[in-house]
């Protein structure tokens, strides 16, 4: 194999790829990632057995072929070259890898690609198209909530539910939960899966990467996700298990609800999130009170030696005093995740959940369990 290319092309090429390749693997190959030609362009992939990532970038293909290449040092001699050059890679049959770029020259030794895992392929069936910045919005606005509890393995990840009329997600760590969904989607198909944490910051990244493409394909299949993006094409293994009857959690009415500035309640969590200390989300002493008076939203926190403080929002509310205690940071990462100018805020009692929800958006819903106090 050779070829020539250009530094911006192969960096751009690398960075989609070697994150998923892995250092720390038990098999010497996934530290590598896959260097092939295929018609007139290099195709770049990875994997760590459940993550996948292909791209293909622009080069000149003087001899075809293709060779496993280390991932972190290949990157870190081509962030040194220059700019100004274009870079030749060549590989023989014996594995080596020769690098060369105006004066400087280098060796590696590669892997063969007969080695490397096979990536599978896009879904041909079951895959719907959707605006990427609304796709990705949805992972944003669910992904906070996933479990980090590996004991609740079905939580660690994102639920897609395809119903044939819309995408949903949902994610939760049975204290709090996001959902969210769409109906604009170009396909109407069915399908669940449960797509990992890891997975879906990798498509974050990638979508973020992407930065002229306005749409990405879905596709979902029994035992994988695939997500499409230009021409990246990511593949990811699902998380086997049955999620929870999420709609079971979600109130279906409340006593009282209330309009709160998303901004002026957000900076006072923050504010009284700081003296809560470094605990834990279960420890009491980590809570937030809200105290719902007339017109006011009062909250509030008290750690036995650190101190206390209080901080108002103005609000409409016109009930009774109601008294509720919150993990700050659930509420945070919910208000950090709504777009509009005002939430609404939801509650029976100091018991049970609340919901909050952008003010005009109804496809959009946070639940929060409160704490015991």
């Amino acid at each position: 194999m050779k070829v020539i290319c250009g530094k911006e092309e192969l960096i751009k090429g690398i960075q989609t790829v070697s994150p998923v390749a892995s250092s720390k693997s038990t098999l010497p190959v996934l530290s590598n990632f896959l260097f092939e030609t295929e018609g007139d362009r290099i195709k770049l992939s990875s994997t760590d057995l459940e993550i996948a990532v292909q791209c293909h970038i622009k080069g000149e293909i003087v001899e075809e072929g293709g060779i496993t290449i280390p991932a972190k040092r290949f990157a870190d001699i081509i962030k040194e070259l220059s700019s100004e050059a274009d870079i030749e890679i060549k590989a023989d049959d014996t594995n080596q890898i020769n690098i060369k770029s105006q004066k400087s020259k280098f060796t590696l030794m590669g892997i063969s690609k007969t080695e490397y895992p096979v990536i599978p392929e896009f879904p041909k069936e079951n895959n719907f198209t959707v605006d990427k910045n609304e796709f990705a919005a949805m992972l944003r606005k669910t992904a906070f909530a996933v479990s980090k509890d590996s004991q609740r393995y079905v939580l660690n990840g994102v639920y897609f539910i395809a119903d044939g009329e819309s995408l949903k997600m949902v994610a939760t760590d049975g204290r709090r939960l996001a959902y969210v969904t769409t109906n604009n989607l170009d396909k109407k198909i069915k399908g669940k899966a449960i797509v990992p944490t890891k997975a879906v910051s990798d498509i974050l990244r990638l979508i973020s990467a992407a930065e002229k493409a306005e749409k990405v394909k879905v596709g979902l299949t029994d035992s994988q996700c695939a997500v499409e993006i230009d021409d990246i094409t990511f593949v990811s293994t699902l998380i086997e298990g049955v999620f929870p009857n999420y709609e079971q959690v979600i109130p279906k009415k409340s006593n009282s609800q209330v309009k709160l500035n998303v901004k002026e309640t957000l900076a006072a969590v923050k504010q009284m999130a700081l003296l809560t200390g470094d605990r834990l989300s279960s420890d009491r002493s980590s809570a937030v009170k809200f105290y719902f008076g007339s017109e006011v939203l009062r909250i509030s926190a008290s750690t036995a030696g650190l101190g206390s403080g209080e901080a108002e929002v103005v609000t409409q509310y016109k009930g009774d005093p109601v008294e509720i205690n919150f993990n700050p940071n659930f509420i945070k990462e919910v208000l950090q995740n709504i777009d509009e100018d005002f939430t609404i805020f939801e509650f029976t009692n100091a018991l049970n959940p609340a919901t909050l929800a952008p003010e005009n958006d109804k496809n959009y819903l946070c639940v929060v369990m409160p704490m015991r106090v």
